[in-house]
């Protein structure tokens, strides 16, 4: 499929608030890859089809999860929008026959990250954080870092907005996240 018929697929897929953040995303993948010399194509669909799920009950999205056997720990069954990623991974796999495993893992991880995380798993982790439409305290620091800075300084500083997020909210805080935290702190140390 081309870039305008995954676009109008996607259109049908998810909601208008959805799509447009979908757009958003792709568009700053886009920059970013361009950036710090990655592959546009790839950044291009992991950016708009991060989201694929996103929309699903969480009824739905564990019962995809016990079906296809995706992990399942407490915290994503306590709460199960974490599930998106994933699942959204083994969709857009299965509807659009995407099988490049570097896309599908970084869609996969998109809203914990995770240690190794690649070049591409940075690239979306930020396009979807700091995405024009996103406004919140700090969203100009994570732009400012990933257009200015190295992407490790940039994911950093973007998980940890994110944990002092989850934090305030008394919610729980998945283990992936922070072994991101702590992968990435250690890249940037050594």
């Amino acid at each position: 499929m081309t870039k305008n018929e995954i676009i109008e697929w996607l259109k049908q897929k998810l909601n208008p608030g959805l799509y447009k953040h979908s757009l958003g995303t792709m568009d700053t993948a886009l920059k970013l890859a361009e950036i710090h010399g990655y592959d546009q194509y790839k950044s291009m669909l992991a950016g708009l089809l991060h989201d694929r799920a996103k929309a699903l009950p969480h009824n739905e999205l564990i019962a995809f999860a016990r079906e296809y056997e995706i992990p399942l720990d407490d915290i994503k069954l306590t709460q199960p929008g974490l599930l998106h990623a994933p699942v959204g991974a083994l969709l857009v796999k299965q509807e659009l026959g995407i099988d490049d495993e570097e896309v599908l893992q970084a869609i996969r991880i998109h809203n914990t990250g995770s240690k190794g995380m690649s070049t591409l798993d940075k690239i979306l982790y930020l396009a979807d954080s700091s995405e024009p439409n996103r406004a919140y305290p700090d969203v100009e620091r994570i732009r400012e870092l990933s257009v200015n800075g190295d992407l490790n300084n940039a994911v950093l500083e973007a998980i940890e907005i994110k944990v002092c997020y989850v934090l305030k909210k008394r919610s729980l805080l998945h283990p992936m996240t922070v072994e991101a935290r702590n992968y990435i702190l250690k890249e940037i140390t050594n």
